[in-house]
């Protein structure tokens, strides 16, 4: 679940030229919105995921957060836009929330 955010903080120059950023938006975009919604998403997720674990059986929420991750993660490599990646990196928060 963390390759993908280690393998975009180093690449942001070239993700922004992919994306047609300026060094501003890049900053403000990907530096900044894309981390803002993977934890603002993220840490409510943790408290949902933490009362659902008290309630349920722990395995198949388990699978299901993981599950909802690892398909932020693979969908990464095929974005074509930013609104895309944003998505992605949502969902990446999702299952690190939980």
């Amino acid at each position: 679940l963390f390759a993908d955010m280690n393998l975009l903080a180093p690449n942001l120059s070239t993700i922004a030229d992919e994306f047609g950023f300026d060094d501003d938006e890049r900053d403000v975009k990907l530096g900044g919105l894309i981390a803002l919604g993977f934890f603002f998403v993220g840490a409510p997720v943790s408290f949902v995921v933490g009362w659902l674990a008290d309630s349920i059986n722990r395995s198949p929420l388990y699978s299901a957060t993981v599950f909802v991750g690892e398909i932020g993660c693979l969908m990464t490599a095929f974005v074509k836009t930013y609104p895309a990646l944003y998505a992605c990196r949502v969902l990446t928060g999702i299952s690190i929330g939980g």
